[in-house]
């Protein structure tokens, strides 16, 4: 699955406790997580287009930190220890003890609140100032929504149903234990939310949760009394220098924000990664305004979250298209009836995209040389040109002098208006469709495939042997 904003805060945790921050950085802002980090399944590397997204220059499409590549540390990433702020008492001994058994009362004090909308506000200028919210809905009696970037989550007794953003359909599974081991199953670890781990009941994974469940050795270290009607305040720490700053309400004993300064051994001396959480809640004790509800809206269910990722199933009818190449000549999916179609979406600022247009290359080579009816074309979708009167004869010009500079034996076609893209339901690239000569779908590919050549070759030659 594509990665979500989220996911890049769930890198800067994982940077701090294993090393790879280099990787993160390198990323940002369409990074993933060095370590594994919830996320509903994943497909190979894909690039997502954004105002604020450079071409992941330099950055390892394997995931491994770059060798030897120069870290300049941004002023932001500079701030000093939260605890450099806080007194000696305030750090003492007994301070340490009084922060242990407010984290340890965490948990019950979730455990009593009948139902909540909450409001989880992340910021963290790793995502470029951009707050990241994920809304939850719960009641007592185990009922849940989880609304984060790009996808939802709705548990209804033993039933978990997910939703992505765009696409017409769901998926829905049967999953039992507490709400938090059954929406953290389905996303392939615990989610990171401090409430749902809270309500998980158990107080030994209090003090982590409050790093976003993923910092298992973090410890309370001191405690500050709130004084004016101010929050009281808890530091954590953990060996490797990670600092951790909670605000509880002293009336609720809930916990109101949370502040993030992580940190690494192998980090460059005085770097700090910061992180800012704030929570919007409403407790209701009469329990939720209206119940929590799935809504299927007359889409499709589907059998698996990896046919979840897929805008289509195999015998769906592909979208049609019209198109014209760098040569202005125009292709539609109509002209093209009777032949496998391959078409494969880049756009010139997607590093996964270049690393695949050669292998597309290779096969496209052989299409021609097998003599059956193939027809190979690349798609430029998602160009950044600014806007304005003549945005699609700049763009146009751009892609064909890039695409001439390429002089790749196969032509594309310029999505100028975007219409194809969203019609195929784009939410990454490179992507990857191949089409029946009925024009059905017969297969798609997200994101970068080493194994593109022969992965294509068979696809192709099902989609030539299968009728209808």
């Amino acid at each position: 699955m594509n990665k979500s904003p989220l996911s890049v805060l769930l890198c800067m945790i994982c940077c701090a406790n294993v090393s790879t921050v280099s990787v993160c950085l390198a990323q940002a802002p369409s990074a993933a997580p060095a370590t594994p980090a919830p996320s509903a399944p994943t497909t190979p590397a894909t690039a997502t287009p954004s105002a604020d997204q450079n071409d992941m220059s330099g950055a390892p499409m394997s995931g491994e930190p770059m060798p030897g590549a120069p870290m300049e540390i941004p002023p932001e990433f500079k701030a000093p220890a939260p605890s450099t702020t806080w007194s000696a008492d305030e750090k003492s001994a007994a301070s340490a003890a009084k922060a242990a058994e407010s984290v340890k009362a965490l948990p019950a004090k979730y455990a009593s609140i009948p139902a909540l909308e909450e409001t989880m506000i992340i910021r963290s200028p790793q995502v470029q100032g951009k707050d990241q919210r994920v809304q939850l809905i719960t009641s007592k009696g185990g009922d849940a929504k989880v609304m984060m970037p790009g996808i939802t989550l709705t548990r209804l007794k033993d039933q978990v149903y997910v939703e992505m953003d765009g696409r017409p359909k769901y998926a829905q599974l049967k999953q039992e234990g507490t709400t938090l081991k059954a929406l953290s199953e389905v996303m392939g670890g615990k989610l990171p939310l401090p409430t749902l781990i809270f309500l998980g009941g158990d107080p030994a994974d209090a003090a982590a949760a409050l790093t976003l469940g993923q910092n298992p050795t973090i410890v309370p270290a001191g405690f500050r009394a709130g004084v004016d009607g101010k929050p009281d305040q808890i530091l954590l720490v953990d060996p490797q220098g990670t600092e951790v700053v909670a605000s509880v309400d002293p009336k609720t004993g809930l916990v109101t924000a949370i502040e993030m300064s992580m940190t690494n051994p192998q980090f460059p001396p005085g770097m700090r990664l910061p992180m800012t959480i704030t929570f919007d809640r409403k407790v209701f004790d009469a329990g939720l305004p209206a119940p929590i509800a799935f809504d299927p809206a007359g889409r499709k269910m589907t059998a698996s979250l990896d046919s979840l990722d897929q805008p289509f199933d195999v015998g769906d009818p592909a979208p049609d298209f019209a198109l014209q190449t760098t040569d202005g000549a125009t292709v539609s999916l109509a002209d093209l009836k009777g032949k496998v179609v391959v078409l494969d979406f880049w756009a010139t600022w997607c590093k996964p995209c270049m690393m695949g247009l050669p292998l597309l290359e290779t096969f496209s080579k052989w299409a021609k040389e097998s003599g059956k009816p193939i027809a190979v074309y690349a798609v430029n979708v998602m160009e950044r040109v600014a806007p304005g009167p003549n945005a699609s004869a700049e763009r146009a010009k751009m892609v064909s002098e890039f695409w001439k500079g390429k002089a790749f034996s196969f032509p594309t076609l310029i999505d100028t208006d975007d219409k194809a893209g969203k019609d195929f339901q784009l939410t990454g690239i490179p992507f990857t469709v191949v089409i029946s000569p009925t024009g059905k779908i017969a297969s798609v590919h997200m994101g970068f495939d080493e194994a593109a050549v022969e992965n294509l070759k068979k696809d192709v030659e099902t989609a030539l042997a299968t009728k209808g």
